[in-house]
């Protein structure tokens, strides 16, 4: 029998996906949660052999930093979410995911690929290992607030108030992000920045 626990923060599809995985004869669903504290906490008393995590949750924490959070413990994780973001891609295979589907996936794959990662195997369809090794490097906190703001409009004279720093600070940290992802102006940067998921996955 493969003990599984769902992280999963939207009541209606934590609720259904129980439902179906409790139809599979192999599969047992041993607990369920929709944040992340608790999450960790119930990973560690139930010890799952799998959890199935989507990777954005409510609150400042998310389902990759559940992951981090029980590493090594035992329990292998299969992320799933409704966003299709090299940035996550990247982030879960190298926090150590064993597998990554999208939440539009059919029971049969979710079923199929829980029953793999239990057994030790691993479940990247090709087009996330491709997106995720097409991903770019992520900017530091400092930068992602600031591509944060230019995405909400913000002038540089606004960016540097809320930043506490000068107009100048400002305008030089924005040419070296032009230059690192090779684009020309404000309105490309937050488009790329889009495109990659910096400005939703705030908890990879």
């Amino acid at each position: 029998m493969i003990r599984v626990v769902l992280v999963e923060d939207h009541p209606a599809i934590g609720a259904g996906l129980a439902a179906l995985l409790a139809d599979e004869p192999d599969l047992d669903v041993i607990g369920r949660a929709s944040e992340a504290g608790h999450a960790a906490d119930l990973i560690r008393s139930a010890t799952p052999d799998v959890v199935l995590c989507d990777v954005m949750l409510g609150g400042t924490e998310g389902g990759l930093d559940v992951l981090r959070s029980v590493a090594g413990e035992g329990a292998r994780f299969l992320m799933f979410s409704a966003y299709a973001y090299p940035a996550m891609y990247r982030a879960a295979i190298e926090a150590g995911a064993s597998g990554y589907l999208s939440k539009t996936a059919p029971i049969g794959e979710i079923v199929g690929a829980i029953r793999t990662v239990s057994a030790g195997g691993r479940v990247f369809p090709t087009a996330v290992l491709r997106s995720a090794g097409q991903a770019h490097p992520r900017p530091s906190s400092g930068e992602l607030a600031i591509l944060r703001l230019i995405a909400q409009g913000a002038t540089n004279r606004r960016i540097a108030s809320e930043r506490s720093i000068s107009i100048k600070t400002v305008e030089s940290q924005l040419r070296r992000l032009f230059d690192r992802y090779d684009v020309a102006n404000r309105t490309e940067l937050a488009r790329f920045a889009e495109r990659e998921g910096w400005l939703v996955a705030d908890t990879l």
